[in-house]
């Protein structure tokens, strides 16, 4: 189970890069360029401290990789629950996003949290859509391995 989620990982890296270079480039572009306010620095839990803007664009980017890599890996394991995985997980993406949606504004400000929503949506958009077409793809090559349980 490991080396077939080691190989889907390693067949989506394109696609998580460009996801997260979408992070990058709207988190860069809501706080550099238009100077929207940051969430709250979780290091600094006592204080209004907010994160500085050029860190919060990096850690956009390895975020949002990390992140859909992981979902790359509930995907992967939804094939094996159920028989349509992509509408399973993207029920679970748009429910995500809409929870986290709410929970954001608890972030510090209403224009951070306005900022976040606007954020998951450039990431979660292009990652419903994507991320299963490339699994889609990958599941129907020839080379992947069949596990019997």
């Amino acid at each position: 189970m490991i080396g077939i989620c080691l190989h889907v990982l390693k067949k989506s890296t394109k696609t998580l890069l460009l996801i997260g270079a979408f992070a990058a480039l709207g988190a860069g572009f809501l706080t550099l360029g238009i100077g929207m306010d940051t969430p709250r620095a979780p290091w600094e839990r006592q204080s209004d401290t907010m994160f500085p803007p050029l860190l919060f664009t990096l850690a956009s980017f390895v975020s949002t990789v990390a992140f859909c890599a992981t979902t790359v890996v509930f995907h992967t394991l939804l094939k094996i629950v159920t028989e349509n995985p992509d509408k399973w997980w993207r029920f679970s993406g748009v429910l995500f996003l809409v929870a986290y949606g709410m929970f954001s504004f608890g972030s510090g400000t209403v224009e951070a949290a306005i900022m976040l929503n606007i954020l998951h949506l450039i990431v979660g958009l292009p990652a419903l859509t994507l991320l299963p077409r490339v699994l889609r793809k990958e599941q129907n090559s020839p080379s992947q391995t069949t596990v019997v349980f």
